[in-house]
């Protein structure tokens, strides 16, 4: 036996109001278009309103004139009360018709006719407003759909982050992560090596977007792989670079990897076209290769420096020094290493305070428009 297909239940008709004191008008319109669609009457513009607050209806066809509320006081009304009906206003003999068009198609009506309507204007009119209304309804859904799926992914992509700096005896840190209303491509992770080493990175994929955040969640999974190079950081970037730029198209990552080894006493550390990363004196530390997935075979260069008692260090995303301000400036370099110098003698975590602090200041508000991350580190053996 064939399959028997189930029976779907036909679509809802869509309900149509018609609000006019002429039973004339009522039944032709009635008779036009109950074939497609429900209809029903009302009389006078408080009854079409009273009716509205107890069934919602897709549409209403409502005159100027009628008694008690003109029609485009109704048109006001629903509009007000019910934003999701439409209104075609419909009109016999008026005074100054232009004017009242422009007045019809400000309060928001769907259309403006004239009495009497021919049957098959009035039927296409409803067919495309009907239709143009299904489109919106479809649209506010799918932005919905959007919408919630991408706090998801947010959701999504904070869990790649590590909650705190890890316990480190004689190296203190905080990091603060400040999330815009974009998915964006930051990220950073911290890597214990050891009782005595630890691996710090701070990324950011060029771009926003979901790609952008996905990029990041690829970096957190090669970074598991390529445990082996820990001990030799430019090669570590190497191979990321390689498995990267198969899946990378269009974008780069910027990247610093920088490993603490207090009993060495030294920093190692390897920079992919990253700006953000200042130490104790406002020095930056300049870039030791490309960014990552931007040229297919480059090479990484691993550098060192002394880990003396009292270094700090700054490491942040664009989102900070790109700020802009009211007038369009950006907060820029200066202004952080200036704010990052000066707090030095106060705790990283008071440091890091007024870092962003400086920036919401200039920016004169407390959201900004890209994701802003910083991680401040202090050696106190």
């Amino acid at each position: 036996m064939r399959p028997v297909a189930p029976i779907l239940p036909a679509p809802p008709r869509s309900r149509i109001l018609i609000v006019d004191d002429e039973p004339g008008i009522q039944q032709s319109a009635r008779r036009i278009l109950a074939r497609h669609y429900d209809v029903r009457i009302a009389v006078s513009g408080v009854q079409a309103l009273e009716m509205l607050a107890v069934e919602p209806h897709d549409l209403a066809i409502v005159d100027v004139r009628m008694p008690g509320m003109n029609g485009f006081e109704v048109l006001k009304a629903i509009k007000t009360e019910h934003p999701d009906t439409e209104v075609i206003i419909m009109t016999g003999s008026i005074s100054n018709p232009e004017e009242k068009l422009v007045e019809a198609i400000r309060e928001r009506a769907f259309y403006f006719i004239n009495k009497p309507f021919e049957k098959t204007v009035l039927e296409v009119l409803v067919e495309r407003c009907l239709e143009r209304q299904r489109l919106e309804r479809e649209n506010r859904a799918y932005t919905q759909t959007l919408e919630e799926d991408l706090d998801q992914a947010r959701r999504f992509q904070k869990l790649l982050l590590p909650r705190a700096f890890p316990p480190m005896p004689g190296l203190h840190g905080v990091v603060r992560y400040v999330p815009s209303e974009r998915l964006s491509g930051d990220f950073y992770d911290f890597y214990p090596l050891g009782p005595t080493r630890l691996g710090v990175l701070i990324a950011d994929v060029a771009g926003h977007g979901i790609s952008a955040a996905l990029y990041t969640g690829m970096l957190k999974s090669e970074m598991q792989w390529v445990f082996q190079d820990w001990e030799h950081p430019g090669a570590l970037f190497d191979r990321i670079n390689e498995r990267l730029k198969s899946l990378v198209r269009n974008r780069y990552i910027t990247a610093i990897l920088a490993i603490f080894d207090l009993e060495a006493r030294r920093v190692r550390y390897v920079n992919a076209g990253h700006p953000g990363f200042l130490g104790h004196d406002g020095r930056s530390w300049e870039s030791t290769g490309t960014p990552l997935g931007m040229l297919p075979d480059p090479r990484y260069e691993t550098r060192e420096v002394p880990l003396a008692p009292g270094g700090r260090w700054l490491f942040y995303s664009d989102g900070l020094i790109e700020a802009m301000s009211p007038d369009g400036r950006e907060f820029g370099l200066e202004r952080i290493r200036d704010v990052f110098v000066s707090s030095h003698g106060r705790s990283p975590q008071e440091g890091l305070d007024a870092v962003y602090a400086a920036v919401h200041a200039f920016t004169g508000q407390t959201a900004l428009g890209d994701d802003a991350t910083a991680v401040m580190l202090e050696y106190r053996p």
